[in-house]
């Protein structure tokens, strides 16, 4: 590597400490290590969401928002960072150009990845002098990202907080409402739209970190809430006519990203255009019933409020009449379940949620398939419905929905 024009390792190190305590930025130190290696440097965070490329040599290699990193077994995130386990690994990336070799190390302490540092390079063309800088400015990179981390964290926190009262409608005041969403410098301009995702529960945390970083010029807004993850889109100067194109594309990219890291069982729910801030706590209720309804119905990955036809319609009927139409047919066996201290509208939910097949519900519920079975003729009788008809479980279930609704905004 002509190491005699070159700084040696201790003294980039040292270098490269000085910019990050003097406030230089995580693509200054990668510009840094590339231009002594000579070679493109792709720095990703723990999800291979790229932060930078450098490119000294001028070759024209670009890369979209996530590297397709393939992670070899040498990778283990519970070793060391100081051991030898923590080892470079090598592969293959095609591009337009071709396939492009590359090799990426690890930045990473016991126990928790923060990220990559990945050299566009075949392994036997990183000479041993380079490797040593690489690992030496991992050091540096892994204080920059584990900083960098602990104020995403932190602006985390403050924004779910937020959200969390916007979508269940608890504020004291729209201008209290607005004057914080100015604080966590979120773009208060309506329209918007509410995506309610779910996904297996181990997965919601790195959900919100794969969705796309821009939406119609905006930053989406990722949060956690009960065991969902909700996206609030920016739809400010987009045109009527395209924003369910919009949405989609926006989707498609989302559950391609998804797709990448091996999540799977994703189902999600889209609600109509919030008009104004004030607006999502409703339009998010509405998200919730057409992810559902979506599940029940058999209608693929996505669901839109707005395409649920007479089930839109009555969801957007008064409370009043909602509660109404709840205990009108359920009430029967919710006042039984007092009194009895038993758990036939548990039953019936369950048995709702499993698509009415005995099997599964036995299952869930850890009954044998005989018991079940008294149960819900049990309850039909109760009800007076039978739940072999399709009119009367969609009764069922829309009074179902209703009750969940009441228990979300406690």
């Amino acid at each position: 590597m002509g190491m005699e024009t070159r700084m040696n390792y201790s003294e980039l190190f040292v270098r490269s400490m000085k910019d990050l305590a003097q406030g230089q930025d995580i693509p200054h130190i990668a510009a840094r290590l590339a231009q002594e290696i000579g070679k493109a440097i792709i720095i990703t965070d723990s999800v291979n969401r790229v932060l930078v490329l450098h490119d000294p040599r001028g070759t024209g290699v670009s890369v979209g928002e996530f590297f397709p990193l393939r992670l070899g077994n040498g990778d283990d995130i519970e070793a060391d960072f100081f051991t030898e386990v923590n080892q470079f690994n090598e592969g293959l990336w095609e591009t337009q150009k071709g396939v492009l070799h590359y090799v990426y190390y690890a930045i990473k302490v016991p126990g928790k990845l923060f990220g990559h540092c990945i050299v566009l390079c075949a392994n036997q063309d990183l000479q041993p002098g380079q490797r040593v800088l690489i690992q030496q400015v991992s050091l540096t990179l892994l204080l920059a990202l584990k900083e960098a981390s602990i104020r995403e964290t932190e602006r985390g926190w403050l924004l779910d907080e937020f959200i969390y009262d916007v979508l269940y409608n608890n504020y004291h005041s729209k201008i209290a409402l607005y004057e914080k969403a100015q604080r966590l410098h979120w773009n208060i301009e309506g329209p918007f739209a509410i995506i309610v995702l779910e996904s297996p529960t181990d997965k919601l945390l790195k959900v919100r970190r794969l969705g796309p970083s821009r939406f119609n010029s905006f930053p989406p807004i990722y949060t956690v809430i009960n065991e969902n993850a909700v996206v609030i889109l920016s739809l400010t100067n987009l045109p009527n006519l395209q924003i369910k194109g919009a949405i989609n594309q926006f989707i498609t990219e989302l559950l391609g990203n998804l797709s990448f890291c091996s999540i799977k069982d994703v189902h999600m729910g889209v609600g109509s255009t919030a008009v104004a801030l004030t607006d999502l706590h409703q339009r998010f209720q509405e998200a919730k019933i057409a992810l559902e309804l979506g599940k029940v119905f058999g209608s693929g990955n996505i669901s839109h409020f707005d395409e649920m036809g007479f089930l839109k319609f009555i969801f957007t009927a008064p409370a009043q009449e909602l509660q109404e139409f709840a205990q009108r047919t359920l009430g029967e066996i919710i006042a039984y379940d007092l009194e009895m201290e038993t758990a036939l509208l548990s039953t019936l939910r369950t048995h709702i949620d499993q698509k009415c097949q005995i099997s599964n519900t036995s299952k869930v519920l850890y009954v044998h398939e005989n018991t079940l079975r008294n149960r819900i003729k049990k309850i039909e009788q109760m009800l007076r419905l039978d739940l072999n008809r399709v009119d009367h479980l969609v009764n069922i279930y829309i009074a179902l929905q209703i009750l969940n609704m009441e228990y979300d905004e406690m």
